[in-house]
């Protein structure tokens, strides 16, 4: 194997974008294909320096190794990872947590480190000035650009990208990923001396999987609305858990509930139609290889909270520093909770990511598809694995279909709830 394209033949890449920010004579550009981001080689330009290999995700993940060169130790949670502390947390600035997925913790986080001098810069995502279905991945060195970035996006971004940038430059910076994100920075950081030393604040989101660029368009058939008409499109936002907003051109604004109804959008999605196969194949739900780790408090005492509150498991000492010095600033409320309500809050992905993983590989890997190479390696999968691993996959066949994939689009969304449901069964069960 000489370089990503192999990666991305065997249908394992991440679409993370760490190879293209790695390389060396910028051979790879990372191109939309099948709704999702891949990296493009030129292979005139590919000198077989095999750099963009040994920082990529996707084919292989030493979770033993990793967790061994970034805390210095075995995870203290099989579930978790390594940790040194867990919270319930929010934003006290009221405008940055309404405008925000779950409390504006991520994003206050990065304007604290900001402004009190600890980083340069921060790589952020957000949706592109003039194209607001584009991802934009970024370095924000101002807090205006931070709060630009704020709120989920659910569809792909090849944010390691920016790394050629960070390699290239001066400074300390924060980066913001999904798992796989933080997972190819994490290994580019093995590779090039001193990166290590210019990221100083790794934030890593929850992730249960990501959704590709075909499950956007599904979403915009199904409430009718062109690409051409919409100005500005946020997935998430005003207030928890927050509502999508498109803005169209000519001056309406269409509001659509996230979650948690009949006629909520993230029902298409819970069921993992549109879902990246690769996604299928990962077991890190909480971002266990960042040094603070945030996403939504999914907890029955809170289903009522309208300004949303951010779980946040801190990993690291530089980390607790920080969110320690902004609880006594009055910048950040937090609180201690368990790690049991981390968990908690997550119970059906975790099972899903974690307990039920083997399944899934020992289904693809019966139908003759790659799987990665994950260490440590996870149980072997019976009966009951392989069974919670057949509607996932019937979700991933039918929404690679482009005829049944549009067929999707004029399904009722409570069908999808339903259908989540039996999801739910068969996983549970397994």
């Amino acid at each position: 194997m000489n370089n990503v394209a192999e990666v991305v033949a065997d249908g394992l890449c991440t679409g993370c974008g760490a190879c293209c920010g790695v390389c060396p004579t910028s051979a790879i550009m990372m191109r939309v294909s099948n709704g999702l981001f891949l990296p493009q080689v030129e292979e005139d330009e590919c000198t077989g320096c095999s750099l963009c290999l040994r920082c990529c995700p996707g084919y292989s993940l030493d979770f033993e190794k990793l967790n061994f060169e970034v805390f210095g130790r075995k995870p203290d949670d099989p579930f978790l990872g390594n940790f040194s502390g867990c919270y319930l947390a929010h934003s006290n600035d009221e405008e940055v947590g309404f405008d925000s997925s779950s409390g504006g913790t991520t994003t206050h986080l990065l304007v604290y480190a900001l402004e009190k001098g600890l980083i340069d810069g921060a790589l952020v995502a957000r949706m592109k000035e003039g194209s607001p279905l584009e991802p934009e991945p970024f370095i924000a060195r101002t807090r205006e650009e931070i709060v630009s970035a704020s709120k989920s996006k659910y569809c792909p971004v090849a944010a390691n990208v920016a790394l050629k940038k960070i390699l290239s430059e001066e400074g300390r910076f924060a980066v913001v990923g999904l798992p796989c994100h933080i997972h190819g920075i994490r290994k580019a950081e093995a590779v090039f001396e001193g990166l290590k030393d210019k990221i100083v604040l790794h934030v890593g989101l929850f992730c249960g999987h990501t959704v590709n660029f075909k499950g956007t368009d599904c979403l915009l058939r199904k409430f009718r609305v062109e690409k051409g008409q919409i100005e500005r499109l946020d997935y998430r936002g005003k207030g928890w858990p927050g509502v999508m907003s498109i803005e169209l051109k000519d001056g309406r604004n269409l509001v659509f509930r996230f979650t948690r109804g009949w006629k909520a959008y993230w029902n298409v999605f819970s069921p993992f139609f549109f879902a990246p196969s690769r996604c299928m194949m990962c077991p890190d739900l909480f971002n266990e290889l960042s040094d603070v780790s945030v996403g939504d408090a999914w907890l029955p005492e809170l289903r009522g909270w309208k300004s949303g509150e951010s779980l946040v498991v801190v990993r690291t000492p530089v980390a607790e520093q920080i969110v320690g010095r902004m609880s006594k600033d009055g910048v950040l409320s937090l609180r201690t909770v368990s790690p049991d309500k981390v968990k908690e809050s997550q119970a059906f992905s975790l099972n899903f990511k974690k307990a039920n993983l083997s399944g899934r590989l020992s289904l693809f890997r019966m139908i003759g598809k790659a799987t990665p190479d994950i260490n440590p390696e996870p149980r072997r999968a019976g009966f009951l694995a392989l069974l919670g691993a057949f509607l996932p996959y019937i979700s991933l066949r039918v929404s690679c279909s482009k005829r049944l994939s549009s067929f999707l689009a004029y399904v009722p969304l409570p069908v999808f709830r339903l259908y989540f449901g039996l999801f739910k069964c068969f996983s549970i069960l397994s």
